[in-house]
Parts: structure tokens; sequence; C-alpha cells
């Protein structure tokens, strides 16, 4: 087994902004089972040269990618999306722009990669009425935008005013 190869393809998953699964990996020319895949790369994190190969295990997969080309927190969108919990993955992003930066998160965003959502108008109405995600509230621009946010890190006046700014205002003030 030659662990450059595996290092590699999933440098190379990661550079194309995905995840790459243990079972991806058994199917590739290395043909390992995944639980070898992990201890494998159990020693590549000691090595100074592969330390930035992790993985992330799920409920049923495991995950791998490299911490070179995939941030923590894109990390975890790709992780709950593949794990197939899209209400759970958006609520915690907009909880995570509403407390960390603060401001709204777009709609828009959500009809990007790595979400690539056609289906964004039913997802928000479930959300929003969701017991779990009380918080998360939706604001509206004056040209029709629509933004989420949640309650426990911002206000409702606050993320308004960021709303209308980023759409209208930032546009009309040069």
């Amino acid at each position: 087994m030659n662990k450059e190869i595996l290092v590699e393809i999933i440098r190379e998953a990661s550079k194309s902004g995905r995840l790459i699964s243990g079972k991806e990996l058994e199917e590739k020319p290395l043909k390992l089972k995944a639980s070898k895949i992990e201890k494998i790369i159990d020693e590549l994190k000691i090595d100074e040269k592969t330390k930035d190969i992790d993985m992330i295990r799920g409920k049923v997969e495991v995950y791998f990618y490299s911490k070179d080309y995939i941030s923590n927190t894109y990390r975890d969108v790709l992780y709950n999306l593949k794990e197939k919990n899209i209400e759970e993955t958006i609520v915690e992003l907009v909880r995570m722009e509403s407390k960390l930066y603060p401001r709204p998160t777009s709609l828009e965003t959500f009809k990007l990669n790595p979400f690539n959502r056609k289906d964004i108008d039913y997802l928000l109405e479930k959300i929003l009425t969701t017991k779990e995600y009380t918080d998360i509230k939706s604001v509206e621009a004056s040209n029709g935008a629509r933004y989420l946010f949640s309650d426990i890190y911002m206000v409702l006046g606050h993320a308004k005013g960021l709303c209308e700014w980023v759409e209208v205002g930032q546009f009309e003030n040069p």
C-alpha cells in the first residue's frame, strides 16, 4: 500500500472542496477497507509531511479530508450535508454567522455550492415551523431578498439593517 497515493487522493478531493468517504477510497485503486485506512490516517497525523490529513466519523460512514484545503467550519457543513441533515446544517450556519460576525445569512447562500438547494423555500418553511429552531427568524430587504438570523445572537433591527445595507444601501451610497 502506497501511503503517498492515499494522501494525494485525499488532498485532491479536498482541493475540489469535498470530503472523500471510506467507501469511495475502498473503490479506488487502493482497495483497502475503511478500517485499515483509519489506522493509516492515525499514523499520517504524526508525520510532519502528512499531519494535514484527518477524518470525521459519521453515523455510518467515515470521511477523510486535508485540513490544508478544508476549514473546520466548511468540513462541518460538508459532513452534515453528507449525513443528509440539511435543516440542521442550515440552522447551524445561520447561528454561527449571527454569533461570530454578527450578520444575517442570505437564502441565496443555500442555492450555491456545496448546498445546491432548489427547495430552499420548502426548507425555510420547515425550519421556521420546527420547535427546536424557534430562534431562527426571517428578514427581508426592500428589494425582496430574504435572509435568516438567530435572535439569540442578533436583534431584529440589526439583522434588518444589515440585510438592507447589503442588498440596497451599499449600491446607493458609493
